[in-house]
């Protein structure tokens, strides 16, 4: 054969291979919130809970179902002995961020002597 004539057959040969690869990224990924209080749940009561907020259709619905699951957790943790420890799962804490409240400043904190 031509070296002109293997040109194509060595382009289709690379854009078979670039097709024949499967995607990684899927295309549409689900987003999921944080939900309040989540470690008092077990895995059903999580996927019930984020079934019924798929299935709303408005932000209303949406923030009337939280404001509900938000009492009923408080109630949970209130019975639990966990007040005010309810945050969503994955969250800092009621502490919030950073690596706590010491005095210390790390290495080299102080000034030059």
């Amino acid at each position: 054969m031509k070296p002109i004539q293997l040109l194509p057959l060595t382009v289709l040969a690379m854009s078979l291979q670039v097709f024949a690869q499967p995607a990684t990224v899927p295309v549409n990924p689900v987003q999921r919130e944080l939900i309040y209080c989540a470690d008092l749940m077990n895995h059903e009561e999580r996927e019930a809970y984020r079934a019924k907020m798929q299935a709303t259709r408005s932000a209303a619905e949406k923030e009337t179902l939280r404001t509900a699951h938000r009492r009923d957790m408080q109630e949970r943790a209130s019975a639990a002995g966990r007040e005010g420890q309810c945050e969503p799962f994955g969250s800092p804490g009621p502490r919030g961020r950073g690596q706590g409240g010491g005095q210390g400043g790390g290495q080299g904190g102080g000034p030059a002597k």
